[in-house]
């Protein structure tokens, strides 16, 4: 399949040539090296293999800071990404359409993602992403019919839309897990089995994807219902009135306790409920920041009494400054 993709490391880092660096990839890509990388902020370790119907990318980064990586789309596709190990969220920036897709930790989505310039946001620490392009073409004579979770995305790519769009997000667990690493060691260069292997490895994760969505959304239990409401609410009263609002107006809006709050949320997003905002707070302030808002109208916007002050969140929660936040997405 044509390379549409291309993740610029470069920019940021070094590639290693002599020796491997002290980074061990999360999953093996059967008889192809990894690329490996090395600066400052840390290491990187890029595999990837092109096959008739799908290209497979798979990174492994250590980083000492959250590092924002240029991606160039050159063709209209349909993507799978997978965050596979890490501690904090990824967010995908459409620099087009001014879209955000965040991905918390042990969990995947499918994106329809059209040519054009985005931005991936790596957090600090040790991460592993698997993303997977394929041929929307594979989807004809309604064959799509059993994956709703899908069909906007089919959608917009038969129809070439210029906009991204991301499907539900849903866990990713032991079977899948198993299921991509069974896919990296069946596929080999020069072997002409490797194209058979990608295509069924292309409909095992999308059958998959499709009992994930089933299990966590349709047979959805109370407890789900409302920390999908919790975070829906605390997300919607992010957007309005920023970091200048109290968790315990979210709990008594919603009817429930603080503690039954920090119950569900931690239960099915993996973080508290002031880790979540903090998190979604940063999201906003980046946007702003990539926007090219000024430190004080930002931090007017996100309900800071100074600059000062959301300065030092920003840093503290970034890992980096204003500035070279700003400095890092430019390049």
């Amino acid at each position: 399949m044509k390379k549409n993709t291309n993740f610029k490391l470069d920019g940021f880092f070094e590639k290693i040539t002599e020796c491997l660096p002290p980074l061990e990839p999360h999953i093996h890509l059967a008889s192809v090296q990894p690329t490996a990388y090395g600066s400052n902020i840390g290491y990187a370790l890029h595999q990837s293999f092109d096959g008739l119907v799908g290209f497979i990318n798979c990174f492994d980064f250590d980083l000492q800071t959250s590092t924002v990586i240029p991606v160039e789309i050159s063709g209209n596709d349909l993507h799978m990404l997978y965050f596979l190990d890490g501690t904090r969220p990824i967010t995908l920036y459409d620099k087009g359409s001014g879209s955000t897709y965040r991905l918390n930790p042990h969990r995947g989505c499918f994106l329809y993602l059209p040519k054009g310039d985005y931005a991936l946001h790596v957090p600090t620490g040790r991460s592993c992403i698997f993303n997977f392009y394929f041929r929307g073409s594979i989807f004809r004579d309604g064959n799509e019919r059993p994956f709703s979770h899908l069909y906007e995305l089919i959608a917009d790519f038969r129809q070439g839309s210029g906009r991204s769009r991301s499907s539900i997000d849903f866990k990713v667990g032991d079977r899948t897990r198993l299921l991509i690493k069974t896919i990296m060691t069946n596929i080999k260069k020069g072997d002409l089995d490797s194209e058979d292997n990608i295509l069924w490895g292309i409909k095992k994760l999308i059958k998959l994807s499709k009992e994930k969505v089933f299990d966590e959304y349709e047979k959805i239990s109370a407890s789900q219902l409302k920390a999908k409401a919790a975070h829906e609410l605390i997300r919607h009263t992010v957007s309005v009135y920023g970091q200048e609002f109290k968790l315990d107006d979210i709990a008594a809006q919603l009817g429930i306790s603080m503690d039954y709050l920090h119950e569900v949320i931690q239960q099915y997003y993996g973080e508290s409920p002031q880790e979540m905002k903090q998190i979604l707070v940063l999201d906003l302030a980046k946007k702003y920041v990539i926007d090219g808002l000024q430190t004080d109208q930002i931090a007017y916007e996100l309900g800071y009494s100074s600059p000062s002050s959301f300065c030092r969140f920003f840093k503290r929660e970034a890992g980096m400054t204003v500035t070279e936040f700003f400095r890092r997405h430019s390049q």
